[in-house]
């Protein structure tokens, strides 16, 4: 018997379905508990990449965290709005715009970081045993992204699934 139900042999719930449904619970309840610290995940994300160093523009930051770059220009310019960011234009090229955090963004930052640090303990938790467990679910996710084929890999942070310290 397979874990989902199915007799074994026979074709479960394709794996594609059973990632997407996991993902879609886990990302639900980790945006509820940063919703309580005033975040979310995609304000997380966008702030921890800002911390880590890696962008130093708009199109980097969007690399950076695998999303297009009409979508980090809607995320910056909701995060500019309640004053967690700051964006200024290159007076070299004015088509680059550069991406500051600001002491409100730094505050959210710290509340985010400490709730990120708390949900990801569970789910390390949950992997069980230790190191040797979460190595060996990174070293799974990275075989499933590298069966499929290119499709969306424009938008995949280099690194992936990046074990970069929070």
């Amino acid at each position: 018997m397979q874990p989902n139900g199915q007799p074994s042999g026979e074709p479960g719930l394709p794996v594609a379905v059973a990632m997407w449904q996991s993902v879609q619970r886990v990302m639900r309840a980790f945006d509820a508990l940063l919703s309580e610290q005033g975040g979310s995940w995609q304000v997380w994300h966008i702030l921890l990449a800002l911390h880590q160093g890696t962008p130093a523009t708009q199109r980097e930051l969007a690399r950076a965290v695998g999303i297009r770059e009409a979508t980090m220009t809607h995320h910056l310019r909701s995060m500019e709005e309640k004053g967690l960011v700051v964006r200024t234009r290159e007076e070299s090229n004015r088509r680059v715009q550069r991406i500051e955090v600001t002491e409100a963004g730094e505050a959210l930052y710290r509340r985010l970081k400490s709730a990120a640090i708390e949900f990801d303990r569970g789910l390390r938790h949950a992997i069980g045993d230790g190191e040797a467990g979460v190595d060996s679910f990174f070293g799974t996710l990275c075989r499933l992204a590298d069966s499929v084929p290119d499709g969306g890999r424009d938008i995949v942070p280099e690194g992936w699934p990046g074990n970069r310290p929070v």
